[in-house]
Parts: structure tokens; sequence; C-alpha cells
């Protein structure tokens, strides 16, 4: 220690019941954490993400006012998609794109008119959004089993007594 004092040394499971917790605390914030983001005509909202075949974007919109609204995706190395729609005010829609292959997908909002809030999904396969939180989960059991077993083998060696012969 820096003032001189004295620290036990930092237990394995110490290490992995911490660990374990991040993982398993952070990927559930991070899973169910999904606040819709306001745009408006002069700003749209854009963004992307490596996916693999078989995922899929899901962008939900709402409008405050009838609009024309244009979506775009596009998959690295292929054509963009566009769909251009008109959206009454108050109504919920959404636009899916599917991935074919694994690559970059980018995908961008914008509206003539008005504003509205978008919410963007990523669907990906179960084994991606579960493998975390699982992890998180094993590490901190795993830090629970050798904390007991830690306690058992302090009691049983705190009950030896030793007696002197001469």
């Amino acid at each position: 220690m820096g003032a001189g004092g004295d620290a036990p040394p930092l237990r394995a499971q110490d290490v992995l019941m911490l660990v374990g917790l991040s993982l398993l605390v952070g990927s559930i914030v991070m899973l169910a954490w999904d606040d819709p983001v306001p745009f408006t005509e002069e700003e749209g909202i854009s963004g992307n993400a490596r996916l693999g075949g078989g995922d899929s974007v899901d962008m939900t919109y709402i409008m405050d006012q009838t609009s024309v609204v244009t979506i775009r995706f596009q998959l690295e190395g292929q054509e963009e998609v566009l769909i251009t729609e008109a959206v009454a005010a108050g109504d919920t829609n959404t636009a899916t794109f599917d991935v074919t292959e694994r690559g970059s997908v980018s995908w961008s909002i914008t509206v003539s008119e008005g504003a509205g809030e978008v919410d963007v999904d990523l669907k990906r396969g179960a084994i991606s959004m579960v493998w975390a939180p699982l992890l998180g989960a094993v590490l901190v059991g795993y830090a629970v089993v050798l904390s007991r077993q830690g306690d058992e083998a302090s009691k049983d060696a705190g009950s030896l007594d030793a007696e002197l012969l001469e």
C-alpha cells in the first residue's frame, strides 16, 4: 500500500465475483435500456452496426404531424434500400431490413417536415443476446462456490488443536 499500510491479497473468488456482476448487471442494463430518439426535418437520425446473416434492423417511428418519411438501409457492398412513405400524425410505423450476409449495415431516417421519434432495434440471434448475462451468472455462481469452499476449509483449519509433547 502507498502509505505503508498492509492489505490482504485479493482472492480469486473476489475477482470472479466483480467481473461476473459487472457482466451480469451491465449486459442486462444494455439490453433493457432503449429510449426513442427525437428527430426533426433539419436533423435526421443515422447509425450503423456490424451484423451477421439472419439478423435484422427494425426501425419504429412516430410523427407529430403528417409528413413524408424517407428511410435508407444499406448493407456494405450492396445497393441501398430506400423506403419513402407518407405518415399521418400520431401513427406508429415500422420498417424492417433483413441482413442476408455478414457485414456493416448503415441506416438513416429523414422527414420532410415536422418532428418525430424513432426507436432502432437490432434483432440478433438469441446466443448473441444471452452470452454476456449467462457468462456473468456462471462467474458469480463459481465465485460463490469458491467462497463456500474457502469458508469450509477455514472452519476445519480453526478446529485443529495442537498439543506439545515432551
